[in-house]
């Protein structure tokens, strides 16, 4: 059983996350979705597409048109955040969500998979019940607080199987016997914090969280299903996952995933709990919701109704989200070898986006350590650092390589670009840069850019072998 108040609050909150994660992607509109990027249409469909993927991102990459598509789905994420015709927008920016994550494939992350599908579990639930404008539309008092489906059992099993699944594949010796699995994290320059840093050289202290990370992913989702005392073991969960967390957060940059993981926790707080704190959420959130609600009225984009039908659920929508659930739990078999689904029915995944797969710092963590260089060379033989604001090249190892990375989604392509199962692509990498640089810096004309990774491979007991200088990609500007 879901709390109403508890998934109107999902909303808003998974909202915001939606809305934050736009701005920070508007920001590399140009780089990641436009004919003028790293990943032009033409490069993606021969690439990195599939027979059943979809995306009105692919329609047109001219910079405009995806201008005028990222504005549109920002419209659509602030009706689902004000709750105005719900259900629609719901499945709106689920297909937006879809579009996006299959238009940059090499940016996306286990914090994209989960919010999409936290999106799209909420087609079937009745989060627009309350804090929404269609809330306003009804004038009778809400009749009820709780509500019982299969679309909240499939809420719920989904936390359950993103942190099950993620610990079951956590296979390697890192994870279940050495426990050395936070300091091969740690060890990785473009994620760490501050406070990573200071963690990092307390070896014996890793050990024993790498070993509670793991037995909390685990072990700890499980009592979402205690049949006594639930509110309790939920407020356990909440509790317990929202600190792992934080403890991620505080000290490593994953991007989307630990805030998506927190805000979606808010969906499973118990009514002892929300009969505590509704009053004030109610206020500080659904008066400036219901005044938007009364401007849509007067405007008229709808009429109010005089009475408020209780949510229940409806035999069509029970049984899609039914079968979706038995899909997903396959799928997520799947992952850890006990492959289910036949072959004929994988389209489904693919198409519905429905497939998963936690494999976060698992079965091992990514040992291949480095940093980048962009060696440009100028029309007067000069060789300077593209991304290091055109200083002079320097091989040794920057003070703080975190510094050099512009945001999570550019460390992610980093990670990617640098497998050989992408060098067709690192072409586009290149002459983007290089063509970014020129027209920014026409008094300092790059005539050819190399793309170097130099590799710092992390071994045992804070080691690293010796540094090598990997030559991506070379490319010249065009006259």
């Amino acid at each position: 059983m879901l709390d109403l108040r508890a998934l109107a609050l999902l909303r808003v909150a998974l909202s915001s996350v939606l809305l934050t994660d736009l701005i920070f992607r508007f920001s590399d509109l140009k780089a990641f979705y436009t004919a003028q990027g790293v990943l032009p249409v033409e490069a993606l469909f021969q690439f990195h597409w599939h027979p059943f993927y979809f995306s009105v991102f692919t329609t047109n990459d001219h910079y405009f048109i995806q201008l005028a598509l990222f504005i549109l789905n920002f419209l659509c994420v602030l009706c689902l955040l004000v709750g105005y015709r719900t259900k629609l927008f719901t499945i709106l920016v689920w297909i937006f969500l879809i579009s996006i994550h299959n238009r940059t494939p090499l940016i996306m992350q286990a914090g994209d998979h989960l919010l999409r599908m936290l999106v799209f579990w909420g087609i079937f639930l009745p989060w627009g019940y309350l804090l929404s404008v269609d809330a306003y539309r009804n004038r009778a008092t809400k009749p009820t607080i709780s509500y019982e489906s299969f679309a909240g059992l499939a809420y719920v099993c989904q936390i359950v199987l993103l942190y099950y699944f993620s610990a079951l594949l956590k296979s390697s010796v890192e994870w279940r016997s050495d426990f050395t699995a936070l300091y091969y994290a740690l060890s990785i320059d473009q994620i760490i914090r501050p406070i990573g840093e200071w963690l990092y050289p307390h070896y014996e202290l890793l050990k024993v969280m790498t070993a509670g990370a793991f037995y909390l992913e685990l072990l700890l989702p499980l009592l979402l299903f205690v049949p006594f005392y639930n509110a309790w073991f939920r407020m356990a969960v909440i509790i317990g996952t929202i600190l792992l967390q934080l403890g991620i957060f505080a000290t490593m940059n994953v991007g989307l995933f630990t805030v998506t993981s927190i805000v979606m926790m808010i969906g499973v707080v118990p009514t002892s709990v929300m009969d505590k704190i509704w009053t004030r959420i109610s206020t500080s959130i659904g008066l400036p919701i219901e005044h938007l609600g009364r401007l849509f009225f007067r405007l008229g984009y709808f009429k109010r109704k005089n009475s408020l039908a209780r949510p229940r659920p409806h035999l069509a929508s029970e049984t899609v989200v039914s079968l979706a659930l038995i899909y997903v739990l396959a799928w997520n078999m799947g992952t850890v070898g006990k492959q289910v689904i036949p072959d004929k029915l994988l389209w489904i995944g693919n198409f519905f986006k429905l497939q998963q797969h936690w494999a976060m710092f698992a079965p091992t963590v990514f040992k291949n350590d480095g940093w980048f260089i962009y060696l440009g060379t100028t029309e007067d033989g000069r060789e300077i650092d593209l991304l290091r604001k055109g200083s002079p090249v320097d091989y040794n190892k920057p003070e703080r390589v975190v510094d050099l990375v512009k945001n999570d989604r550019w460390r992610k392509y980093g990670e990617n670009i640098i497998m050989k199962s992408n060098s067709q692509v690192r072409p586009y990498f290149c002459n983007f840069l290089l063509n970014e640089w020129n027209s920014a810096h026409p008094a300092q004309h790059v005539q050819q850019l190399k793309v170097i990774y130099m590799h710092e491979e992390t071994l045992p007991n804070y080691r690293t072998a010796e540094t090598e200088r990997w030559e991506l990609c070379t490319c010249s500007a065009q006259r």
